[in-house]
C-alpha cells in the first residue's frame, strides 16, 4: 500500500506527488536549454577575440593574420601579435570605454608603439560593422580595419 500524506487537509499519495514534481522539473529543464540553445551573441557583439584580416586606407589593403583584438569584458581590452620570425606571441593589456558606435582604448603599455601601427597608447575606432562574425573598426586616421571572430 502506497504511503498517504495529508496535504492542505486532503489525502495525497506520495507517488504520485513525486511523479509529478519530476514531470515539472523536466518541463522547466527543458524550457531552460531552449532557451540557452537560441542565445547567439554575448551581452555586447563587441566581446571575443578578433583576428584581424585586413588593413586598407586609401583602395590600398594589406592582409594581416598576425593579430588579435580580445575585447574581454565590457571595460578590459588586449592585444595580442605574433611574431613569425622569433615564433613567439606579445600581448599588450588595457582598458577601453565604448560611447554608441566609438571605441576607446588604452593600452597601460608603451611598448605597443615599437610593435605596431598604433603611434600612442590610446586610439579610437568607429564600429562600422559588427555581427556573430565580423568586425569592421574605422581609426581617427582614416584606417579600415577588417577582423573575424576567432
Amino acid at each position: 500500500m502506497p504511503d498517504v500524506c495529508y496535504f492542505f487537509g486532503g489525502k495525497i499519495v506520495i507517488l504520485h506527488f513525486i511523479k509529478m514534481i519530476m514531470r515539472i522539473c523536466h518541463v522547466i529543464i527543458i524550457v531552460f536549454l531552449f532557451f540557452i540553445a537560441c542565445v547567439n551573441e554575448p551581452f555586447s557583439p563587441l566581446v571575443g577575440k578578433w583576428q584581424l584580416k585586413s588593413v586598407e586606407k586609401n583602395g590600398v589593403m594589406a592582409a594581416v593574420d598576425t593579430v588579435w583584438y580580445n575585447f574581454q569584458s565590457q571595460s578590459i581590452f588586449s592585444f595580442q601579435i605574433y611574431e613569425k620570425q622569433n615564433d613567439r606571441y606579445l600581448y599588450f593589456i588595457g582598458m577601453r570605454t565604448q560611447e554608441d558606435k566609438v571605441v576607446s582604448i588604452e593600452i597601460l603599455n608603451e611598448l605597443i608603439v615599437n610593435n605596431s601601427d598604433w603611434d600612442s597608447i590610446r586610439r579610437s575606432f568607429t564600429i562600422d560593422n559588427v555581427n556573430r562574425k565580423r568586425l569592421i573598426l574605422r581609426s581617427e586616421e582614416g584606417y579600415l580595419y577588417s577582423f573575424i571572430k576567432f
